[in-house]
């Protein structure tokens, strides 16, 4: 349980964190575990004493040490060879995770097999070794889950139990029958050598000024010579310019900031998705009376804002570390002005997409206010699907719907890369795109917008979107409609 864990750490900076990922996780875990147990069961009836128990265990930590040395070069090169989102993490699991599942699952047959020497009390002998396997799972799981992945990282805790394993083996071993020196030698020099290469694994990407394993995903920050970002799993999601750290630099984050033209006197405004707190830096500056509430899920991502982001919340700030759908159904707050911003290409929260999700956005909105969301996108057929989806989706609680396609600053592996925001309520349905254009134009003259949005006005969609699925809470095949086209990573 604490691999098939850890295995998610694993995968998520190259196949991100969907549905398939974790699919592909699970399943070929229970493969692994299935044969393991019949191959353990086989084996032990062959070769009576400890020496199978040893080698399982010998040979399931061994992989285990080269799983957390060489699992990014692996990886990498796997999302070359397979761009399917299924059967890409599936060969990968397989790879890296389905040895050491194997070797660990026949430790449980070698176990009672070694165990039962009265057979009058099999099933009691049995049951006791079934219910210790459980609770050794239940402790993998949790104390992976809960503290030890956050305390020690990832590629630590991978070292920490191929050594568990390898300890274990090596004991067993020595249990067993006398072995020549040479033998003794071998494995020994075996295992430190192993265990040397887990402790200095091979990196892929760059090292970053600091790195973090929340609860829900690794946090990384990087920086170069102008810029400092902030990477969750493998998708970037702030970028703070050095020099003024205030500013917005990403041209989608200038024109989600531009529907402040479309609202009278905001009071009120939302957040869903913090990230590094771009958007909430720039409002304290230009909007200080604007009373603003941040949602975001991730604890960790909050400090980060505030350690590596500059962003120091004033008074009228309030940062809520909640789920943004669970906080919406618990306030009965209304805003002027909602930005949701909690998409990312590969980290797609689907109870954010869906039509109960939008009607309850529509509640807490203010009759004249005006919702902001911004997807990513490639621009390419499978994106375009969900788009449409998304689109489809938002249309049930708003009806007209404004959408523009913002290219993001530097070129990546997605073709075109965009950012397609799309701005919904009252005003939206009622009034002219020349209005709409008007009043963004005025505000980024007298300075109460970014200069850059009067050009980016021009991304606007005017092709009818395609018809899309409606998602709902009981139906959002979302990860199905994700494009087989993968993003290069520019780490």
């Amino acid at each position: 349980m604490a691999l098939e864990i850890l295995g998610s750490r694993l995968l998520a900076p190259v196949f991100g964190s969907s549905l398939f990922v974790w699919g592909a996780l699970i399943g070929v875990i229970l493969a692994a575990m299935s044969s393991g147990y019949a191959f353990g069961g086989w084996v032990s009836d062959r070769y009576t004493g400890g020496r199978v128990l040893a080698a399982l265990l010998l040979f399931s930590g061994s992989w285990t040490f080269l799983v957390a040395w060489a699992n990014q070069p692996i990886l990498f090169e796997i999302e070359k060879m397979v761009q399917d989102p299924r059967w890409g993490p599936c060969l990968a699991a397989a790879v890296l995770l389905a040895p050491p599942a194997f070797g660990l699952s026949g430790v449980l047959p070698a176990m009672l097999r070694l165990a039962v020497a009265d057979m009058g009390h099999l099933g009691r002998q049995t049951g006791r070794m079934i219910a210790l396997s459980t609770v050794g799972s239940l402790a993998g799981t949790w104390g992976t889950a809960f503290f030890l992945l956050s305390w020690l990282g990832t590629q630590s805790l991978m070292a920490w139990l191929g050594g568990i394993q390898v300890g274990l083996g090596v004991l067993w071993f020595m249990k067993g029958p006398s072995a020549r020196p040479s033998a003794w030698l071998l494995t020994l020099g075996c295992s430190a050598l192993l265990g040397t290469m887990a402790l200095n694994p091979i990196q892929r990407l760059k090292a970053p000024i600091y790195q973090e394993e929340s609860p829900y995903q690794q946090v990384r920050i990087r920086e170069d010579d102008l810029f400092r970002y902030l990477v969750l799993d493998r998708t970037f999601h702030a970028t703070m310019w050095k020099v003024d750290p205030t500013s917005l630099f990403l041209p989608y984050s200038q024109m989600m900031v531009s529907s402040l033209a479309l609202v009278s006197e905001p009071k009120r405004g939302l957040i869903l998705g913090h990230g590094g707190g771009s958007l909430a830096k720039w409002l304290a500056r230009h909007q200080p009376a604007l009373e603003l509430d941040i949602v975001e899920f991730d604890p960790v991502v909050v400090r980060m804002a505030e350690e590596y982001f500059e962003y120091r919340p004033p008074a009228n700030h309030h940062v809520f570390v909640k789920d943004g759908r669970a906080f919406l159904n618990a306030t009965d707050q209304r805003y002027d002005v909602m930005w949701i911003d909690a998409f990312a290409r590969d980290m797609i929260p689907f109870h954010l997409t869906t039509a109960e999700f939008y009607a309850l956005v529509r509640t807490r909105l203010n009759p004249e206010g005006i919702v902001a969301v911004n997807l990513a996108s490639s621009g390419k057929e499978g994106d375009l699907a969900r788009a449409a989806a998304v689109v489809q989706t938002m249309r049930q609680a708003f009806p007209v719907l404004t959408t523009f396609a913002v290219e993001g600053p530097w070129k990546t592996g997605m073709t075109p890369a965009k950012n397609l925001i799309f701005f919904g309520g009252r005003l939206i349905e009622h009034e002219s795109v020349e209005s709409l254009v008007a009043k963004v134009t005025d505000m980024a003259m007298n300075q109460r917008l970014p200069m850059e949005a009067i050009a980016l006005l021009s991304t606007r969609r005017t092709e009818p979107w395609p018809p899309g699925v409606v998602l709902s809470d009981d139906f959002a095949p979302y990860d199905l409609l994700l494009g087989r086209e993968r993003s290069q990573l520019v780490e």
